[in-house]
């Protein structure tokens, strides 16, 4: 779901863009809470001495959103201070209103590098009607997270507010447009050097008419050099995964496994929602490749306290340790049963 993307970083870019009537006023007007603060990429570090040192806590409330997102230096420092490494990253996320979820990335022998695409050099750029498009979404999408309207219809083969009629009239506009001009975005996005370009063109052509043309570009986009673009083109991947099982069959998962390791969190929450739309049907080879490549990364995330983010990884070992669906469904679904889960992942070793 688009509620996982970096939300901060979607305020911050409304305001780059001018937008800063709206944004600005929504960041200082209203408080934030940290739901929870959880941790990936931690093999072989000690999580609770970090935890324990970190100068925000769970529960802490900030008078904007600005003043939570100046904590990150200070994050940053502990870390580094604490395990002798730097953080991955710092990842402010929001599952709507006005909590917020702090996921803290540490350089642990979980954290492996993937292979992203060569940076593109390009000129090319969307018109301005594609960019107004674009902020208008993104603009509507701020306000229904914030009030709490989350609800998503995937099933056109992109993503629809299933609960707010301004995002989704404003989404189908998108849709219309991205049908009309997918040369253009394809061309941006696979040869335009700025990335914030590259970023909107993958957005966009997630909204255009399902094709093999489609699915391979935004497969190719899934590796760009930019986390942003990683982001929006795996996250569209997964909503046509989710929209038809034949168009899912397309995607080869094995680049979006390497993905589970990365020291971003995007990749991660983005790779374990596409995969698991790719192993819905239990096959030994992926599942097999999960416990292979992935396994220590799926525990972690597993572990993280937002159903929302934590889920998939916790079906996905569910499936590898062969529990049964309507059991391991409760278990997924309740955070004081993630153990019965990892335990029966570890008895199948």
């Amino acid at each position: 779901m688009k509620n996982s993307l970096i939300l901060i970083t979607l305020l911050l870019s409304l305001i780059a863009a001018g937008q800063t009537e709206t944004a600005v006023a929504q960041a200082e007007l209203r408080q934030s809470r940290i739901g929870f603060i959880d941790f990936y990429s931690y093999a072989g570090l000690d999580v609770d001495k970090v935890r324990a040192a970190l100068p925000i806590h769970k529960g802490e409330t900030f008078p904007t959103l600005v003043a939570l997102y100046a904590t990150r230096p200070k994050i940053e420092e502990t870390v580094r201070r604490v395990t002798g490494r730097p953080a991955t990253e710092v990842a402010i996320v929001s599952p709507g209103e006005d909590v917020w979820l702090i996921y803290i990335g540490l350089t642990g022998n979980s954290m492996k590098s993937f292979p992203y695409n060569p940076a593109p050099k390009g000129a090319t750029r969307l018109p301005a009607t594609a960019l107004h498009i674009y902020r208008q979404v993104d603009a509507a999408f701020l306000t229904a997270m914030q009030r709490g309207a989350s609800g998503e219809d995937d099933s056109k083969g992109y993503m629809l507010s299933s609960d707010d009629a301004v995002l989704r009239a404003k989404q189908l506009t998108m849709h219309e447009y991205a049908a009309q001009h997918e040369d253009e975005i394809r061309a941006v996005l696979r040869s335009s050097a700025d990335n914030e370009q590259r970023q909107i063109a993958a957005e966009l052509l997630g909204y255009a008419n399902q094709s093999k043309q489609q699915i391979a570009d935004l497969v190719w986009a899934s590796h760009d050099p930019d986390e942003g673009v990683r982001n929006n083109a795996t996250r569209a991947l997964g909503v046509l995964a989710r929209s038809n099982p034949k168009v899912g069959a397309r995607i080869r998962a094995a680049g979006f496994i390497e993905m589970l390791n990365s020291g971003k969190w995007a990749d991660r929450n983005k790779a374990s929602g596409l995969l698991l739309e790719l192993s819905q049907w239990r096959a030994p080879r992926l599942l097999a490749a999960l416990r292979a490549q992935a396994l220590q990364s799926l525990l972690e995330m597993a572990r993280w306290h937002s159903l929302g983010h934590a889920s998939a990884a916790r079906v996905l070992l569910g499936w590898i340790a062969g529990i049964e669906e309507t059991r391991l469904q409760k278990l997924a679904g309740d955070n004081d049963q993630v153990d019965v889960i990892i335990k029966a992942v570890q008895r199948k070793q």
